[in-house]
C-alpha cells in the first residue's frame, strides 16, 4: 500500500474516532440546551395556562410579543432591569479599575487587600442574599447597629421602596467587584513595562500615563469585562430572590424575576417564553456590539 493512501486512511480513522468521542457531548448539549431553547420559541407563539386542568396550547401567533409592549408590569420590569444593569456595571468598572491599579502598585498591604477581595467570590449568590438580608434587617441588623453608633436613625433598607433597589445594587457590586478587579489587574500586569519607563523619563504625570497608555492598551480587556458583567447582570436572579423577591411591590422585580413568576408561579408559559426570547435577543445584540468593537480594535 502506498504511503499517501496510508496517510489518508489514518486521517479518516482519526477523524471518525474524534467524531465518536464528541458525539455524546454534542447529543447531551442538544438535548439539554438546544431542544429546550427551540421548544420555548415554539411555546412563545401559543397561549397555555397550565393552571387549567388538561389544557392544551392554543396558537395565537405574535400576540404574546405585542401584548408585552402594552403590559405595564413588563415595561416597569424593563426599566428596573436597565437601571440595575447600568448602575451596577458602571460602578463595578470604576471601582474595579481603581482597585486594580492599587492591586498592581507597590502597596505593603496589597496581600491583605487581595485576600479580602476573594471572600465574596467564595460565596454563592444565595448565601450572599441571605447574609445581606440579615445585615439589612431593620431591627437587629448589623448595618443599622453601626450607623446607630454614628447617630443615624435605623433604616428599613430592602423594606423601603426607595432604598430597596440601591440596596440590591450594592450587594451585587459587593459580590461581583472582585471579578472585575482581578481581570483588570491581570490585564494591567500584562502591559509592556518599557512604555511606562519611557513615559516617566519624558516627564509624564500619573494621570497622563493612565489616560494615554493604560486605557488604550487595556481597551480589549475592558470590553471583555464589560461584556461579561453586562450579560451576567441581566440574568441576576438568586440575590433578588433571597433579598426582596422582587419587592417591596415591584421595585426590584428584574426581568429574570418577572419571567420566573409568569412561567413557574402563574404558569403563563407562552407569555414567559415570549419574554425570555426578547430578553435573549437584547443580550445577543449587546454581545454583538461588544464583539464587533473588540474585533475592530484587534484589526
Amino acid at each position: 500500500m502506498s504511503e499517501p493512501k496510508v496517510v489518508v486512511q489514518t486521517y479518516r480513522r482519526e477523524r471518525t474516532m474524534s467524531l465518536l468521542f464528541m458525539a455524546p457531548a454534542v447529543l447531551f448539549l442538544l438535548f439539554t440546551s438546544v431542544y429546550p431553547l427551540l421548544y420555548s420559541l415554539r411555546l412563545s407563539f401559543f397561549s397555555w395556562n397550565m393552571t387549567v386542568p388538561n389544557s392544551q396550547p392554543v396558537f395565537i401567533g405574535w400576540d404574546n410579543y405585542t401584548r408585552l409592549f402594552s403590559d405595564s408590569n413588563f415595561l416597569a420590569s424593563v426599566r428596573v432591569t436597565l437601571i440595575f444593569v447600568a448602575v451596577s456595571v458602571t460602578l463595578e468598572f470604576l471601582l474595579g479599575m481603581a482597585l486594580a491599579l492599587l492591586a498592581t502598585a507597590n502597596v505593603k498591604a496589597i496581600g491583605l487587600i487581595r485576600t479580602v477581595l476573594l471572600i465574596p467570590l467564595m460565596m454563592t449568590p444565595v448565601v450572599v442574599g441571605v447574609l445581606w438580608r440579615t445585615l439589612f434587617q431593620s431591627t437587629y441588623g448589623a448595618i443599622n447597629f453601626f450607623i446607630g453608633l454614628l447617630g443615624i436613625a435605623p433604616q428599613p433598607w430592602v423594606a423601603d421602596p426607595r432604598q430597596a433597589l440601591p440596596s440590591v445594587i450594592a450587594v451585587e457590586i459587593w459580590q461581583q467587584l472582585p471579578v472585575v478587579v482581578f481581570i483588570l489587574a491581570a490585564g494591567i500586569q500584562s502591559l509592556p513595562v518599557d512604555l511606562y519607563k519611557a513615559a516617566r523619563v519624558d516627564g509624564a504625570s500619573a494621570w497622563q500615563i493612565f489616560r494615554e497608555i493604560t486605557l488604550p492598551l487595556l481597551r480589549p480587556v475592558i470590553l471583555v469585562v464589560l461584556l461579561l458583567r453586562i450579560m451576567d447582570a441581566f440574568r441576576v436572579f438568586d440575590i433578588i430572590w433571597t433579598l426582596t423577591f422582587g419587592g417591596p411591590g415591584r421595585t426590584t422585580e428584574l426581568l429574570s424575576m418577572l419571567i420566573y413568576k409568569s412561567g413557574l408561579q402563574f404558569f403563563q408559559i407562552g407569555q414567559a417564553s415570549a419574554m425570555s426570547w426578547l430578553f435573549l435577543l437584547v443580550i445577543f445584540f449587546i454581545s454583538i456590539f461588544f464583539i464587533r468593537a473588540l474585533q475592530k480594535r484587534n484589526r
